[in-house]
C-alpha cells in the first residue's frame, strides 16, 4: 500500500508541476482567465459525472456533504482558480507554482484550530521553516521576471492559497462524507460554471483564442491536470495527513521551474536550485517519525 500511495503522491507532484506551463501557454495564447479556468474544470466535472453514472452511485446529501460541494465549487475551484488564472497573466509560470508552496503552511496553521488530532508539533514547524525558506529563495530569484504588475499578482496569489486553504482542511475533518468521484463532479462543474459565469460579467468582449497550443494546452488543463490529478488528490486524504496532503504543494514548484526555464526561457539561478533542495527537504521532513526529530 505504501508503494501504492507513493507512486500516486509522485504522478501528482509532477503532473501538478506540468499544469503551470499549460495554464502560462494557455494565457500566452489569448484565453481569457476566468473562461480558461472555467472551461477546465467545467469539462473535467462533466467528466466526473459520466463516471458517477456509470457507478450507479447515489449523491449524498447531508448537510455535511453539501458542505464540502460549496465550500469547493465557491472557494476552491472559482474563487481561488479565478485569482491564481488572472496573477499568472502578471507573473512566471514558476512565480505562481512558488507561491503556492506556502499552501502547506496556511493548512499547518488552519488544521491546527480545526482539527485537533493535528496540532503543530516541533516536527511541522521545522519542516514548514525550510519548506518556507527555500520557497522565499526561489521566489527572490523569480519575483523579477514578470511585468508591472508583478507584485499585484504576487499578492492575488497569496491570497488564492489562503481561500483555497479551508475547504481542504474541512474536507479531512468531513473525508467520510463524500468520495472523490462525488465531490470533484459537484465541485468543479459547479465552479466552472461560477467561472464561465463571473467570464460572462467581467471578460466580455475577450474572443477565444482557439489556436493548437491553446487547444493542446486545454485538454492537457482538463484531463491529467483536473481529473487524474483530483482523483488522485482526494484518494490520498484517506491514506494520509492534512499536512502530509498538503506538502503536495511544495514538489510542483521543482517540476514548474525546471520546464519553466526549459519552455518559456524562465531563468535557473544557482540560489533557485539551493531553494529548491530546502523546499524538498522541508517536504520530506513531514513523513520522518517524530521520534527522529531530536527533542530537548
Amino acid at each position: 500500500m505504501k508503494l501504492k500511495i507513493y507512486s500516486a503522491y509522485i504522478l501528482l507532484c509532477i503532473l501538478w508541476g506540468t499544469t503551470w506551463l499549460a495554464i502560462k501557454v494557455s494565457l500566452n495564447e489569448g484565453m481569457p482567465p476566468f473562461l480558461g479556468a472555467g472551461l477546465r474544470f467545467f469539462i473535467a466535472g462533466l467528466i466526473f459525472w459520466v463516471i458517477f453514472f456509470i457507478r450507479r452511485e447515489k449523491l449524498p446529501k447531508s448537510r455535511k456533504a453539501i458542505g464540502l460541494y460549496l465550500q469547493f465549487a465557491i472557494l476552491n475551484f472559482s474563487i481561488a482558480y479565478a485569482i491564481t488564472y488572472w496573477a499568472t497573466q502578471f507573473v512566471y509560470s514558476n512565480v505562481s507554482s512558488i507561491i503556492w508552496a506556502g499552501f502547506p503552511l496556511t493548512i499547518a496553521v488552519i488544521a491546527h484550530f480545526m482539527l485537533p488530532e493535528e496540532p503543530i508539533t516541533r516536527k511541522k514547524y521545522i519542516s514548514i521553516f525550510i519548506g518556507t525558506i527555500g520557497a522565499v529563495l526561489v521566489l527572490t530569484q523569480g519575483k523579477a521576471f514578470g511585468g508591472d504588475n508583478v507584485f499585484l499578482g504576487i499578492g492575488a496569489l497569496m491570497i488564492s492559497v489562503l481561500i483555497a486553504s479551508v475547504p481542504n482542511v474541512n474536507l479531512k475533518k468531513h473525508v467520510k462524507e463524500v468520495n472523490t468521484i462525488q465531490l470533484n463532479a459537484v465541485g468543479q462543474t459547479g465552479g466552472g460554471l461560477i467561472l464561465i459565469l463571473l467570464s460572462i460579467l467581467f471578460e466580455p468582449g475577450q474572443s477565444m483564442v482557439w489556436s493548437q497550443n491553446n487547444l493542446l494546452a486545454i485538454t492537457y488543463l482538463t484531463i491529467p491536470g483536473s481529473v487524474i490529478t483530483w482523483l488522485i488528490y482526494f484518494w490520498l486524504f484517506s491514506h494520509l495527513t492534512i499536512t502530509q496532503v498538503s506538502y503536495v504543494a511544495f514538489f510542483p514548484p521543482i517540476v514548474a521551474i525546471t520546464i519553466g526555464w526549459i519552455f518559456l526561457g524562465e531563468v535557473l539561478s544557482p540560489v533557485a536550485i539551493i531553494g529548491a533542495i530546502l523546499i524538498i527537504g522541508g517536504a520530506l521532513i513531514i513523513n520522518f517519525p517524530e521520534k527522529s526529530i531530536p527533542s530537548e
